[in-house]
């Protein structure tokens, strides 16, 4: 059975894990980029931002 210490440890893990997989989403539904450095000059801008 795995001590108090351990299921600690893991759930600090998993939420941070999942606190970025929720942002990542979120930020992919409101039209953000996967990066935070803007998108003016980035080559792949086409791929994140698909013209509609």
């Amino acid at each position: 059975m795995p001590n108090l210490a351990t299921v600690l440890v893991g759930a600090v893990v998993f939420g941070v894990f999942a606190a970025v997989i929720i942002r990542g989403v979120r930020n992919r539904k409101s039209g953000k980029g996967g990066c935070s450095c803007g998108c003016g000059d980035c080559p792949g801008k086409d791929i994140c931002h698909p013209k509609k």
